[in-house]
């Protein structure tokens, strides 16, 4: 290096700065001051770091994650509110923590129906599709599924069918499994209809009368007896029976005894065959001084070999008025006067 004259070595100054400028910004005042005059590049600044006893963590704050998801509250209340149209309100918590986790878009019907359908719960709400696509027919969404419930029973109020009839899940599951149309539904319970009007009256009058049986309730037979069994079948077939009695015997008997003839397997023919014998009682149902009155149910009893007093005490006005003491009429033929064994034209009375 040159020596200009003024005693100083400039090589000796120089290296003598840097070390100054060096051992300066290595203090915590020179790394403020490259802060201060924005020089954080530069090579003499070291960010501060904190030595924990496993890993060495820089003291600079983290940069955001743009993409971080930050659920909506109000979102469990959504939730909530789309899984009760499904009556699938017990996915909520499941829902909830699908959502919650960034898995699944609440606003997508089809994503939200998608995050759910191998469930259980879903399974079971929507079962008929399992029948439509084992034979072949197209899965319904949930809104379709639902919408067609509603439908069916939209039909069955509407033509005023009884209540339990056609109206729990399982029934409307399988009119979705046989994919039933609404209209092809109103149909069958129209067919229905024609049935009832064209019962016989007295059987229509003794359901009405018997039992408040509605023309709704008679349909609901008719268009599916099977299914109506339950509701209105022993009741028909006691209604029927209590029409023979009308029209074959004269008589009208109560509907507990009517049924109590259905239980005992009478059927309609048999019916018009007993209530026929008492149609031809004549005389035998007057009640002279002396006798006991027999009511139409007791008169019913004898024909159906189920009232032996009844049938013995015809026996006995008959004798009276015949002046027999043995053989045959109109009801019976007694085997043992105290045997209490009497054949009829229907059955046997013990």
């Amino acid at each position: 290096m040159t020596d200009i004259g003024i005693g100083w070595d400039l090589s000796t100054f120089g290296n003598q700065l840097t070390t100054d400028l060096t051992n300066y910004f290595a203090t915590p005042e020179g790394q403020q001051s490259l802060v201060d005059l924005n020089l954080t590049d530069s090579v003499y600044f070291q960010p501060t770091t904190t030595t924990t006893a496993d890993t060495t963590v820089e003291d600079t704050p983290a940069t955001p994650n743009p993409y971080t998801f930050s659920p909506n509250p109000d979102a469990r209340n959504t939730i909530k509110a789309v899984l009760s149209t499904y009556n699938l309100d017990s996915l909520a918590d499941t829902l909830w923590s699908s959502y919650t986790s960034g898995l699944v878009d609440i606003n997508n019907e089809q994503a939200l129906v998608y995050s759910i359908r191998d469930t259980p719960q879903y399974k079971t709400r929507f079962a008929g599709n399992a029948a439509r696509i084992k034979n072949g027919l197209a899965e319904l969404s949930p809104g379709e599924y639902i919408g067609l419930e509603e439908a069916y029973r939209t039909v069955i109020r509407t033509n005023g069918l009884p209540a339990g009839f056609y109206d729990s899940q399982d029934d409307v599951q399988k009119l979705i499994e046989g994919s039933v149309s609404p209209d092809e539904f109103q149909r069958r319970i129209q067919d229905g209809y024609k049935a009832v009007a064209n019962a016989d009256p007295e059987v229509k009058r003794q359901m009405q009368s018997l039992y408040d049986i509605t023309e709704g309730q008679l349909a609901a037979y008719f268009i599916d007896p099977k299914r109506g069994e339950d509701l209105v079948i022993n009741q028909a077939r006691a209604a029927q029976i209590a029409a023979s009695g009308v029209q074959q015997g004269g008589i009208q008997i109560s509907g507990t005894y009517a049924e109590n003839l259905a239980q005992r397997g009478i059927t309609e023919q048999q019916a018009r065959a007993g209530f026929g014998e008492v149609g031809k009682l004549n005389e035998l149902k007057q009640t002279f001084a002396g006798e006991t009155a027999l009511s139409g149910e007791q008169l019913a009893g004898a024909a159906f070999g189920i009232d032996v007093a009844a049938q013995q005490e015809l026996e006995r006005k008959r004798r009276l008025r015949t002046g027999e003491f043995a053989g045959g009429g109109s009801f019976a033929r007694t085997t043992g006067e105290t045997s209490g064994s009497i054949s009829t034209s229907v059955g046997k009375a013990q």
